[in-house]
């Protein structure tokens, strides 16, 4: 992920913060929709919202953020919600520690 980060920020320049913040706030409330989502039993909404967070993450070359999004938006397709929260803490761990590599660079 930080190569990937680096050439965004030389790609971007000053714009580089625009697209931290906007990749921050964004996922944040995609995370909060997905738990909310969860608790309803809403396998369409957590679908959604898990392929929200999968794109954004590959952009930035987090990969393992991505493919555990890309599980919850399958089990979301197939109506499989998890009967736990331990894969969207996983994820919020996760998209916590690339939003730290973010603002490092």
């Amino acid at each position: 992920m930080k190569e990937t980060v680096e050439q965004l920020k030389e790609l971007l320049g000053a714009d580089f913060s625009e697209l931290v913040s906007a990749f921050e706030n964004d996922n944040r409330m995609h995370i909060d929709k997905i738990k909310l989502a969860l608790a309803n039993g809403d396998a369409a909404t957590v679908a959604s919202e898990a392929h929200s967070i999968k794109g954004a993450s590959s952009n930035l070359g987090a990969v393992e953020l991505a493919e555990k999004c890309q599980l919850l938006e399958t089990a979301g397709k197939n109506n499989d919600l998890p009967s736990d929260d331990s894969l969207v803490t996983e994820i919020e761990a996760l998209f916590n520690q690339a939003v730290a590599i973010l603002h490092q660079a």
